[in-house]
C-alpha cells in the first residue's frame, strides 16, 4: 500500500514538473515572438549632391505576419515622420521636418537642410495606414553649416518651414535697409560739405 502511495506521489510530481516546463517554454516562445516586431533603422549622412543638406534614410523591417508564416509582411507603404529635437529648450516639442513613404524595400528618404549649427538629434517614427506606430529610431550628427546666415539666430523657428524663411528674409531686408540708409547719409554729408566749401569765400579774395 505504501509503495502505491509513493508511486502516485512520484507520478504527480513528475506531471507538475512537466506542466511547469511547458508553461516556461510557452512564455519564452511568446517573448521571442514579441521581440520580432517591426524595427526601424535611421541613418543621417551628407547629401551626395548638396553640401549643405543631410540625407535622412529610414529603413523599416517587418516580421513574419504569423508565427507559422515564413514570408514577412511587406514594409512598403508605411509613413515615416522625421523630426528634430531642440536641446536648448527643455520640454520643447519636436519640430517636424516632413514625412516620406517607404518603398518596396522599406526605405524612406528625406533631405534635411539644417538652419542652425551644432548638435542635431533626429527622430524617425514609422506608422501604418491606420496611423498605428510601428517602430521608431534616432540618429544624431553635428552640423557645421547652415542654409542661411540668419536662420540660426532663432532656433525655435521651424527648420525649412515657411515661418523660418520669412524670418530670415525679414532680417536680411532690415540689414540691407540699414546699409542703404548709412550709405545715403554718408553721400549727403559729403555733398553738403562740398557745397559748403564752394559757397564759403576764401579770406583775402577780392
Amino acid at each position: 500500500m505504501s509503495r502505491s502511495i509513493s508511486g502516485n506521489s512520484v507520478l504527480r510530481s513528475g506531471l507538475l514538473a512537466l506542466v511547469a516546463a511547458i508553461v516556461v517554454l510557452l512564455g519564452a516562445t511568446s517573448t521571442a515572438w514579441a521581440a520580432t516586431g517591426p524595427a526601424l533603422r535611421l541613418v543621417a549622412h551628407r547629401a551626395p549632391h548638396d553640401p549643405h543638406a543631410v540625407e535622412l534614410v529610414a529603413t523599416l523591417q517587418m516580421p513574419a505576419s504569423a508565427a507559422s508564416s515564413k514570408k514577412p509582411a511587406s514594409p512598403a507603404g508605411a509613413e515615416v515622420s522625421f523630426s528634430v529635437h531642440l536641446s536648448q529648450f527643455s520640454g520643447a516639442p519636436l519640430l517636424s521636418l516632413g514625412t516620406a513613404a517607404t518603398n518596396a524595400a522599406g526605405v524612406a528618404t528625406l533631405v534635411y537642410r539644417p538652419t542652425w549649427t551644432g548638435h542635431q538629434a533626429i527622430i524617425a517614427t514609422a506608422a501604418n495606414a491606420a496611423g498605428t506606430t510601428l517602430a521608431s529610431a534616432t540618429a544624431s550628427f553635428a552640423a557645421t553649416w547652415a542654409t542661411h546666415p540668419f536662420a540660426g539666430t532663432v532656433e525655435a523657428v521651424r527648420p525649412d518651414g515657411v515661418i523660418g524663411r520669412w524670418v530670415a528674409g525679414v532680417l536680411a531686408a532690415i540689414v540691407a535697409m540699414l546699409w542703404v540708409t548709412l550709405i545715403a547719409v554718408v553721400v549727403r554729408v559729403n555733398l553738403g560739405l562740398r557745397l559748403l566749401g564752394k559757397r564759403t569765400p576764401t579770406p583775402g579774395a577780392a
